[in-house]
């Protein structure tokens, strides 16, 4: 199964890099910062019809479709272009993530930067990795234990004003790092090269965190809402009520103690 979406992934990745080298559309979604283009749209086309053929009995859950029912407790969540304002701007930080989630937890991911050429992948159980050049490496956490020697991945500003620039601020850590895709930002964490992020970000959704959780979580990680609840995958709603904190582990409690020095209202 891993192998499958491994192979649908680097596919859509393909489809991706060559829309950005012969040109694609944009448009605007709910407002000037939200916005979809046709390499989000084709590669999502590529990656559910081969889900659908490879796995007809699941549902899915994708960015642009919606879901796609079926009486099944297995739901492959797919974001095709996470990043797609780094995408659309000449970035490198862009990634095609899939996910399974069955009974409410996530237990595969791949997240594939093709940009980049980096690919995440994890299956329940047995461990993270990352491959480059055709080799495979474990991934393992960081043991950093002190925020002032922690390295914060954060997001690349591209105009618009986000709570989650607020939060940066609350955090005096040895060096932060800008990232865009939350699949590559997670894989910094899961590789030990960073230690925490804080997203604050009230347009992420289930597809933004089910393959980069197990990634994170098999290496060692942790992953929370930002009161340090489970990641609710059963709950109605696609969007998190309350965004998420990821990190190595060690980090998250004192993370969320720094967190409370906002208000509730200050994340609605």
């Amino acid at each position: 199964m891993l192998k499958k979406i491994i192979n649908i992934a680097l596919g859509a990745g393909e489809i991706v890099l060559n829309l950005r080298k012969e040109g694609f559309q944009t448009q605007t979604k709910e407002d000037s910062f939200d916005f979809v283009t046709s390499a989000d749209i084709k590669s999502e086309e590529y990656i559910l019809k081969r889900l659908l053929k490879e796995f007809p009995g699941d549902s899915i859950l994708s960015e642009e479709k919606g879901k796609i029912e079926n009486n099944t407790s297995s739901i492959w969540m797919v974001d095709p272009l996470d990043g797609t304002k780094d995408f659309k701007n000449g970035g490198t930080g862009f990634s095609i993530m899939i996910g399974l989630c069955q009974d409410g937890k996530p237990v595969l991911g791949v997240v594939y930067a093709p940009a980049k050429n980096l690919l995440y992948f994890s299956e329940k159980g047995r461990g993270s990795y990352l491959r480059i050049g055709g080799k495979d490496h474990k991934l393992g956490v960081s043991s950093k234990k002190d925020l002032k020697d922690a390295i914060m991945v954060t997001r690349i500003p591209h105009g618009e004003k986000r709570t989650e620039d607020k939060i940066e601020e609350l955090f005096n850590v040895r060096e932060k790092i800008p990232e865009s895709s939350v699949g590559i930002k997670l894989g910094l964490i899961a590789s030990g090269k960073a230690d925490f992020h804080v997203n604050a970000n009230f347009r992420a959704n289930k597809w933004d965190t089910c393959a980069p959780q197990i990634i994170l979580e098999e290496a060692g990680g942790k992953i929370t809402d930002l009161y340090g609840h489970t990641l609710d995958y059963n709950q109605s709603e696609n969007k998190w009520l309350h965004s998420f904190v990821a990190s190595n582990g060690v980090l998250h409690k004192k993370i969320l103690d720094e967190l409370k020095v906002f208000h509730t209202t200050s994340f609605k």
